[in-house]
């Protein structure tokens, strides 16, 4: 077989890539529709909103405003003052005595063996009174109808966990080189679809801004105990759903909750740095496998779709059908996720900061470091 006949079977693979991600985006987008079709569900049982607070004085008060006024009539709400430094205790304090019969505060202190996140997740479980619990991120910002979405969800499609991609708000560059690669896996590997059909527990995904879980599949899976010293505990919690008979479903939330995860790129780039090696279960072989499947899906198309010999030019179609079919869907994520119009143009770049990003979390790990946040080490 000739050199040219190999490039243009390879130009023919990347084809078939570009064209099953456009068609996975597209379908995941079609679900994402049909979730936000939902009703609202305002009348029910009693939903604890738990809410785990760590330096979050620029972002608690605008939480807690949107969560005082929802409309469904059956909630409380906790928050756990994680050892905060700064003013968010105060804050907090002023919220509860304004609104003692819907607001209780609790805090506490990291025990051994915890990464605080869990540990925090887990202390407000314990103090909750509700049939359902509803965490949420401190940075979150909710409409007025975001717990009776959530219920309605649960409702409609008989779920035991439900959580969702909300609206990601971008405020600058350097954040939109970073904070898209949330949607990779939702465009190249995830039928979302399906994670409320398929028993199989890695069948599974969730965003930890928001999860809504039945109490009682909640403990049955044994909570935030069992993934107590886990990085991305989202994740791993709602694979102990599933293996403990839940059905989870991943739904569209962007109408109701949206989030400014990250203030600038460097934020970003320290905020992806402790969770995406564990996102690969800290496994080097799947590491290196993506850091080669990159480049031969998404960044060599490239090149020969603009220039190859003309020996070569037989491939060439194909490459430039692979990027237009990944340029296609990553305007529809940046259409349906209302995201900067520019991000189709600049995923090469999202993709190469993620392996960076991933590479540098090794390294950290494989030197026995940890990467700094909020004042903790997360290894």
């Amino acid at each position: 077989m000739s050199f040219a006949a190999i490039v243009t079977i390879y130009a023919v693979f990347t084809a078939v890539a570009g064209v099953y991600i456009l068609i996975v985006t597209g379908l995941n987008g079609a679900w994402m529709l049909h979730t936000n079709l939902v009703r609202p569900q305002r009348s029910g049982p009693l939903v604890s909103v738990l809410i785990p607070a760590r330096d979050e004085e620029t972002h608690i008060a605008d939480c807690l405003d949107s969560l005082l006024v929802q409309t469904y009539d059956n909630y409380e709400i906790i928050v756990y003052d994680d050892d905060s430094t700064d003013g968010t205790a105060r804050i907090l304090a002023r919220y509860a005595s304004e609104h003692p019969d819907r607001l209780k505060i609790i805090s506490g202190h990291l025990e051994t063996g915890w990464y605080g996140k869990p540990h925090a997740m887990q202390r407000l479980s314990e103090n909750a009174s509700g049939a359902w619990l509803c965490f949420t991120d401190a940075d979150t910002i909710h409409g007025k109808d975001s717990v009776s979405k959530l219920m309605g969800i649960a409702d409609h499609f008989k779920a035991d966990f439900v959580s969702g991609y909300v609206r990601h708000k971008i405020g600058g560059f350097g954040e939109a080189m970073v904070v898209p690669a949330l949607y990779l896996l939702s465009m190249v590997a995830m039928p979302l679809w399906l994670i409320h059909i398929v028993k199989a527990p890695i069948v599974s995904h969730a965003i930890g801004q928001v999860m809504l879980f039945r109490t009682s599949n909640y403990v049955a899976s044994g909570g935030y105990q069992a993934v107590k010293n886990q990085v991305s505990e989202d994740i791993r919690i709602v694979r102990l759903v599933k293996k403990h008979g839940g059905r989870a479903v991943f739904a569209d939330l962007k109408e109701e909750i949206s989030c400014r995860m990250y203030k600038d790129y460097k934020s970003a780039i320290k905020g992806f740095s402790k969770n995406v090696y564990d996102y690969f279960n800290k496994n080097n072989l799947i590491l290196t496998a993506a850091t080669i499947a990159v480049p031969l899906v998404f960044f060599i198309p490239i090149l020969g779709s603009m220039w190859l010999p003309a020996a070569l030019m037989a491939a060439q179609p194909y490459f430039r059908l692979s990027c237009l079919a990944i340029i296609y869907a990553w305007g529809f994520v940046a259409l349906e996720r209302m995201l900067p119009w520019y991000i189709p143009f600049i995923y090469p770049v999202i993709l190469v900061n993620v392996l960076s990003t991933a590479w540098r979390a090794y390294r950290l790990f494989k030197d026995g470091k940890a990467v700094e946040w909020k004042g903790r080490m997360v290894k």
